[in-house]
């Protein structure tokens, strides 16, 4: 059963590492600091892959991810908010 999985775990991964570099310019963009925005994509992709089994094959990764990214700058800009 694992040997089933892994191809399809592999093409995940190798999606996601392709938009990183969408990513990280799109976090620049709404944190203004390189290292903000790097510990927001980080946050993203993890968010992403414990969420893989939401992801619909055949559908639109990078708008799922960008959403995901734009939760977690909403979630980060709360909880820096309120300290």
């Amino acid at each position: 059963m694992q040997q089933d999985w892994a191809p399809e775990a592999d093409a995940f991964a190798m999606a996601l590492a392709a938009e990183i570099p969408r990513l990280r310019r799109f976090a620049r963009v709404l944190t203004k600091q390189a290292d903000a925005a790097d510990d927001l994509v980080q946050e993203t992709l993890l968010r992403a892959i414990a969420a893989r089994e939401q992801f619909t094959v055949g559908t639109n990764l990078r708008a799922w991810l960008f959403t995901i990214l734009r939760h977690a700058d909403r979630k980060s800009t709360r909880l820096n908010s309120s300290h």
